[in-house]
C-alpha cells in the first residue's frame, strides 16, 4: 500500500508540473519558443539555458525569462519579445555586474542585505575584481558541483601573486564549506527520524530552532565573513552531532523493542 501511494504523488506530482508548465507557456512567448525542439538547431545554448532553468528553483517559483532579463512576454514575435533586452554588458542591463546585486536581491533580500555588508560589494562598487551573484551562481544552476563553482571562484582572485595581495583563503573556505554541508545532512535526516516518529517531546521545537539558526548561517556566507561563518558553522555542528546522536539511538532502540513497526 505504502509503494500504492508513492506512485500515485510521484504521478500527480508530475502532473500538476505539467499542467503548470502548460499554463505558463500559454501566458508567456519566452516559453513557448524557447521550448520548441526546432529552436535547439538555430539556437542550441539558448535551448539548454531553457532546459537548465526547467530544473531550477526560478521555474519552482513561477520566474520567467523576463522577470530577470527585462522584454515583452506577451509579445508573438521574437523582435518584440526582445523589446528591451539589453546585453548584460550594457550599464542600463538588469543583469549589469554591478546591478545584479539589486535585481538578485527582489526575491534573495536576507542574502542581498548580507552580500551589502561584503568587502566584495564594496570592491564591486569601485569598479574593482569582485564577484557579483552569477560569478559563484550560474542562475539556473541546481547542479552537483555548485560548491566547486564556488570555491574555482575563491581561488581565481584569492591566489598566489595577485594583484591585490588578498589571502589565500580558497582551502580555508572549503572546509567550511563542508561543515556546512554535513550540518545539513545531519539536520535533514534529524527532521525525518522525529517526524516520521510523530515528535516526541520537544523534538519539534529543537529542530526547528536548530533550522532557523542553520537558515541564518547559510544566509551570512554572502557577507564573507570567513572567522565568524567557520566560528558559527563549528558550533551548530556540535549540536547537530549530539542531537542526531540522540535520535540514531531513539532509532536503534526502537529496532530492537518493535521492529515490525518502523
Amino acid at each position: 500500500m505504502p509503494r500504492n501511494r508513492l506512485a500515485l504523488g510521484l504521478v500527480l506530482t508530475s502532473l500538476s508540473l505539467l499542467l503548470s508548465l502548460s499554463a505558463q507557456s500559454a501566458e508567456n512567448s519566452c516559453i513557448e519558443c524557447h521550448q520548441d525542439p526546432d529552436f535547439y538547431a538555430r539556437y542550441p545554448k539558448l535551448h539548454d539555458y531553457y532546459q537548465q532553468w526547467l530544473a531550477s528553483p526560478h521555474n519552482q517559483s513561477s520566474i520567467t525569462c523576463n522577470d530577470c532579463h527585462g522584454g515583452n512576454a506577451s509579445a508573438t514575435s521574437m523582435t518584440g519579445a526582445h523589446s528591451g533586452v539589453l546585453p548584460m554588458n550594457d550599464k542600463s542591463s538588469t543583469l549589469y555586474y554591478q546591478t545584479q546585486p539589486e535585481t538578485c536581491g527582489q526575491c534573495h533580500r536576507p542574502k542581498q542585505r548580507q552580500f551589502l555588508q561584503s568587502k566584495h560589494y564594496a570592491a564591486l562598487m569601485d569598479h574593482r575584481a569582485a564577484p557579483t551573484c552569477t560569478t559563484c551562481h550560474p542562475a539556473m544552476s541546481r547542479r552537483p558541483e555548485l560548491r566547486n563553482i564556488v570555491l574555482n571562484a575563491c581561488r581565481n582572485c584569492h591566489s598566489e601573486g595577485n594583484s591585490e595581495n588578498l589571502p589565500l583563503i580558497a582551502d580555508r573556505a572549503e572546509s567550511v564549506f563542508k561543515q556546512l554541508n554535513i550540518a545539513g545532512g545531519l539536520l535533514g535526516w534529524t527532521r525525518i527520524h522525529y517526524e516520521s516518529h510523530e515528535w516526541p517531546g520537544d523534538s519539534e521545537e529543537r529542530v526547528r530552532e536548530l533550522e532557523t539558526r542553520y537558515q541564518k548561517i547559510v544566509d551570512k556566507v554572502h557577507q564573507f565573513d570567513l572567522q565568524q561563518t567557520e566560528d558559527s558553522a563549528t558550533a551548530i555542528l556540535v549540536e547537530l552531532r549530539e542531537t542526531f546522536d540522540a535520535a540514531r539511538r531513539s532509532h536503534e532502540q526502537r529496532t530492537v523493542e518493535d521492529p515490525d513497526n518502523l
